[in-house]
């Protein structure tokens, strides 16, 4: 078992204190009074100023406020556009319902019967069948019509 001992502060041999620095001698000018050269004992001289002569906490209280008055600042942006988001999203709503009010009430004036109620009203031709086209998107590709009589095929390419 092997103990390392560190020696004792108070044991240690004391460091030389640094020479003193000279003074220099500047000629004297008339008028001008000199001031002694001040000596640091290795303090430093606080800077004075008005931040300089508030207290560390009263810094730190100042700091620790403008950091909730940001962070209350930025929630309160952050409400603020949830109440604007929340609008928007209750009149899209409204829209949307007006829309399909609209599109029900068009589409009950264009059904069939009500066609064929509105020409017998005006004396027109009754119509022998009535058949109703599926509603589609004019995106989409219309399936090939079914023939019900004999239709020869030929082909594109051949004629």
């Amino acid at each position: 078992m092997s103990v390392v001992s560190l020696p004792r502060r108070d044991l240690a041999p004391r460091r030389p204190a640094p020479p003193a620095k000279r003074a220099r001698v500047r000629p004297a000018t008339p008028g001008v009074t000199l001031r002694p050269v001040r000596e640091t004992s290795g303090r430093r001289i606080a800077p004075r100023g008005r931040l300089a002569s508030l207290s560390t906490l009263k810094k730190s209280v100042a700091i620790v406020a403008l950091a909730v008055l940001i962070a209350l600042f930025g929630s309160m942006l952050e409400t603020n556009r949830q109440v604007e988001l929340h609008q928007l999203q209750s009149q899209v709503l409204q829209e949307q319902s007006s829309y399909a009010m609209q599109v029900s009430s068009l589409t009950n004036l264009s059904a069939p019967s009500v066609v064929v109620s509105q020409a017998n009203a005006l004396h027109l031709v009754n119509p022998t069948s009535v058949t109703q086209v599926p509603a589609t998107s004019l995106d989409a590709i219309l399936p090939l019509p079914n023939f019900s009589g004999y239709a020869p095929v030929t082909s594109r390419t051949q004629r």
